[in-house]
């Protein structure tokens, strides 16, 4: 009788180390990687730009994972989204000698819409699609320039290690939408001549 509740016991304690093991975590590291072209656009205009960011998303966390019983696990982002959508940006444009000031009147304002992986989990696997949305504006003297810049992505994948696959992805995706936004032939144009 003892050896039988014993190995209950021990079942049970076996049982809950592996749920511990598997707790989905509540922040992840979103940490793009911006490889540029090297005939890339090199600006030449002497007229400094100041750049600023705002983070426009109703959902402000980056993953929503659901499992059809109507309740969600959210993710949030360990670091701002916004200011590592600005930071990229700004450093992508200052490579490629574009002026800064903080006091200049040439204003660039970089609006983050959307950046939202939903998750639905099934028992072995699990289906994704991402959104990103990121709205950049120019402005100067009562004129205006913007432009809306959109990434959608759909995947399936196992179920282990479901945080870090989706993480994976989204860097990914959020890389290409930064230089679909650097190499933007429109855009660079309107940054050189405004």
């Amino acid at each position: 009788m003892l050896k039988t509740s014993f190995k209950g016991l021990l079942l049970s304690a076996s049982i809950l180390t592996l749920l511990g093991c598997t707790a989905t975590p509540s922040y992840t590291n979103i940490t793009p990687q911006l490889q540029l072209e090297s005939n890339r656009q090199v600006f030449t205009n002497q007229q400094p730009w100041k750049i600023d960011s705002q983070d426009l998303r109703i959902a402000r966390y980056v993953i929503e994972i659901s499992s059809g019983d109507g309740v969600a696990t959210l993710i949030n982002e360990q670091q701002s989204l916004r200011l590592l959508v600005e930071k990229s940006l700004t450093q992508a444009w200052t490579d490629n000698n574009l002026k800064l000031d903080n006091n200049s009147d040439y204003q660039v304002d970089i609006k983050l819409v959307k950046a939202l992986a939903k998750v639905t989990e099934s028992t072995l696997s699990y289906d994704a699609s991402s959104q990103m949305i990121v709205d950049v504006a120019l402005s100067h003297q009562g004129k205006h320039f913007h432009k809306i810049f959109r990434s959608t992505k759909q995947w399936d994948g196992a179920f282990a290690n479901q945080v870090n696959n989706i993480t994976e992805q989204l860097n990914k995706q959020l890389s290409l939408l930064l230089k679909q936004i650097v190499e933007d032939q429109e855009l660079n144009s309107q940054l050189q001549q405004f």
